[in-house]
């Protein structure tokens, strides 16, 4: 429990039942006060307007009679049936009738006098009427009638305002009453059932938003602890697909980086146990007298050596450059008097197999910021597969060009090409075109990843283009030395 108190679901739960609260109190306390606005407005008028027919009976009965005494049976008669205390008043202010006279003399106050309604008689006042609203004018218990009182009907003058209840009066006010209080609880039962059916939805919705995320760190943790197959259907909001999709990339790099690893350690070991088997047969045949240790056997132990020292620093200096760890010493160099020293140093290699082997470069090309041992090593891989994969009789040509503010460097070869499906993976370690070449002519595989990655160092790129039957060019760019 106290873990799923801590999950985004809960949290989103908790959010909305909160702001759900906010809204359903705001709108309700709106309403609630409208109501009570509504009912005090409407309350007002009904006493205004019973008031004035209590004023009109009692102004009728005065008329009637001249007389005051027989206003007060009709005046009791009206503060029983709407429940206040009023009072009469000759034209000296004395009281001279009372609704309720068994309660006491009644406080006259200013705010009494100057809520009065004046009594008149052929144009002159001859008394008031007024209504006590404190608690001590409240009469007994209220009678409830269907209807007005047939006095009160009787001397009823002109149509009762719009909106007052038929029978106004203790009849009509326990209504309006209770407008506001049903209308209360009619707000807390609709807040009440709708935060729990917005709870239930949220619930609902939540738990269909975030079971891909679900899925998701399940598939992340097994991820985690090696299962590199993992992945997830892409499904739900646009978010959610997007981070699925995110996660199988993820997911599809991190098993081809694993796979890389497992490969680049099967074949550093391949690559190392040929050269370390060599060496161990012949100091065996040396230690048991099938060899002498003349100058021949020496020779090839110093050749095997030599490559596996070759070796050695070829995955050295591909680990530095993977790390971004490599130091360069550039400096201003001259791109084309760099290739004609590689070209010249390949070039009887090239004569021995009756390889054609020319330099074609542009004129006035600007010096490049460059470390010149490490792409004279880019230069001189290039040309050695370029030699060695061109049969007899075939031409490599190595050119430079001045491209917008690079300088490209290209060696192309009449080979038989490279296959579509290879052109991808050449750059990769310990990959070799044709699997069957010895490595007397092959080399390990890493002459072209160590050359991307001092290329990709001084901030060039290398790429190759290539049709089976139809030779193969390597290209790689340098940017120009600023200011030349």
């Amino acid at each position: 429990m106290p873990s799923w108190l801590g999950s985004l679901q809960f949290r989103l739960i908790l959010a909305f039942t909160l702001t759900l609260a906010l809204a359903l109190g705001a709108v309700g306390a709106l309403v609630s006060f409208a109501a009570e606005t509504e009912t005090d407005r409407f309350q007002a008028r009904s006493q205004e307007f019973r008031i004035g027919r209590v004023h009109r009976m009692i102004a009728h009965r005065y008329a009637e009679n001249m007389d005051w005494a027989a206003v007060q049976p009709s005046l009791e008669q009206a503060g029983s049936f709407y429940g206040r205390r009023f009072l009469v008043t000759d034209a000296e202010g004395q009281v001279v009738a009372d609704s309720h006279p068994g309660q006491g003399k009644a406080h006259m106050s200013r705010r009494h006098k100057s809520q009065s309604a004046p009594i008149f008689l052929e144009g002159q006042e001859v008394g008031s009427l007024l209504l006590v609203s404190d608690n001590n004018g409240r009469g007994p218990e209220r009678r409830f009638f269907d209807g007005p009182p047939p006095f009160l009907s009787s001397l009823s003058a002109g149509p009762e305002p719009a909106g007052t209840p038929t029978g106004s009066g203790p009849a009509g006010e326990p209504l309006i009453s209770r407008v506001t209080s049903t209308v209360n609880r009619a707000l807390l039962w609709t807040g009440v059932a709708a935060a729990i059916g917005g709870i239930l939805l949220i619930a609902f919705a939540s738990r269909r938003i975030l079971s891909p995320l679900q899925t998701l760190g399940g598939a992340a943790q097994r991820l985690g602890e090696g299962d590199f197959s993992q992945r997830v259907p892409a499904s739900g909001p646009s978010e959610i697909r997007q981070l699925g999709n995110t996660f199988n990339v993820m997911a599809e790099n991190l098993e081809a980086a694993e796979q890389q690893r497992r490969n680049l350690t099967a074949d550093v070991a391949h690559e190392l146990r040929t050269p370390l088997s060599n060496i161990q047969g012949y100091l065996d045949a040396v230690n048991d007298g099938l060899l002498q240790p003349d100058e021949a056997t020496m020779a090839t132990l110093r050749q095997q050596t030599a490559h596996l020292v070759t070796l050695v620093e070829d995955l050295r200096l591909l680990a530095l450059a993977e790390a971004g760890s490599l130091v360069l010493l550039t400096h201003a160099e001259s791109i084309q008097s760099l290739l004609e020293e590689s070209v010249e140093a390949f070039r009887p290699r090239a004569d021995a197999k009756n390889i054609r082997l020319t330099l074609q470069a542009a004129e006035g090309l600007p010096d490049v910021e460059l470390d010149r041992t490490r792409i004279s090593q880019v230069v001189g891989n290039l040309l050695e597969n370029a030699v060695v994969n061109t049969p007899e009789g075939g031409t490599v040509t190595a050119s430079v060009t001045l491209e917008a503010e690079a300088v490209s460097v290209s060696v192309t070869d009449t080979g038989p090409g490279i296959a579509p499906e290879d052109l991808e993976r050449v750059f990769d370690r310990f990959y070799r075109v044709d699997p069957s070449r010895a490595r007397a002519t092959g080399g390990a595989g890493l002459g072209l990843t160590i050359a991307r990655q001092l290329v990709e160092a001084h901030g060039g790129a290398i790429r190759v283009e290539s049709e089976p039957g139809q030779g193969a060019t390597f290209s790689f760019s340098l940017p120009v030395r600023q200011g030349s």
